[in-house]
């Protein structure tokens, strides 16, 4: 039976995404928070995985970090990096579609929330997608700023088709086959992990929504669009953009 997703690759996630430049994103979205941001001290990180990224923005800041995800085995790497860095960055196991104040154990509200490399995707309905909007908003204080990202179906259609990769290391290893259907959008990714000697398969799948199909929802939500950002870069987000990067306002 496959397993929940993340429970098994949890353990060799860090090596899966080796490829990714988490002190570039965490660079670029410091410039963001301090260009849009106004006195930025508290910010919460929804979908923030083993915590490589918190590691690195939180310093650059000297932020009260909150970090969050749905997966207890994710977290339970964020905490092990945490405490081996002594870093001032608390975990808290929480979804989007439910998170809250409450759920994150928050005094207050937030100055900045921040979703990036595909939360927004794994979302596949677009209800959902709205309720993340709306806890967003209700996370932050009036007037204080949100980042969050997409991958598009250039993307999807470019990189991820019918796409193969393997990798190992000490007590872990995985074949990761992904699939995109352009018709339905969806992008399936299935990792074949074995872990300990144990074999596991996990299914991955997220919606590649257009940027249009975004900005229509995030029209209809209590935030505000700054921003809508191609990639890494501060040049505008277009139909050929594989990765865009929203700054959004709670409205004060």
């Amino acid at each position: 039976m496959p397993a929940e997703p993340y429970s098994a690759l949890a353990a060799g996630y860090d090596l899966v995404m080796a490829h990714v430049d988490y002190d570039a994103w965490a660079a670029y979205l410091f410039d963001l928070l301090r260009r849009y941001g106004n006195d930025v001290d508290r910010v919460v990180e929804l979908g923030g995985g083993t915590g490589s990224l918190a590691r690195r923005l939180q310093p650059l800041g000297e932020y009260e970090y909150v970090l969050s995800d749905g997966s207890t085995a994710m977290l339970a790497r964020a905490r092990e990096k945490v405490r081996r860095d002594d870093a001032p960055i608390r975990c808290v196991q929480a979804n989007f579609t439910d998170v809250s104040r409450a759920t994150l154990d928050l005094e207050g509200s937030a100055d900045a929330v921040i979703l990036v490399y595909d939360g927004l995707n794994y979302l596949l309905d677009e209800a959902d997608v709205q309720a993340l909007f709306r806890n967003v908003h209700q996370l932050l204080r009036p007037g204080a700023v949100a980042i969050i990202d997409q991958s598009t179906p250039a993307n999807s259609q470019a990189h991820h088709d019918e796409f193969v990769d393997e990798g190992a290391a000490e007590q872990f290893s995985y074949v990761r086959e992904n699939h995109y259907d352009p018709e339905t959008r969806r992008h399936e990714t299935v990792f074949d992990i074995t872990v300990d000697g144990e074999h596991r398969i996990e299914r991955h799948v997220q919606r590649a929504y257009s940027r249009h199909e975004v900005r229509s929802l995030l029209g209809a939500s209590p935030l505000a669009i700054e921003a809508a950002y191609d990639s890494l870069t501060t040049d505008p987000a277009d139909d050929d953009s594989y990765r865009v990067h929203w700054v959004l306002r709670r409205p004060q």
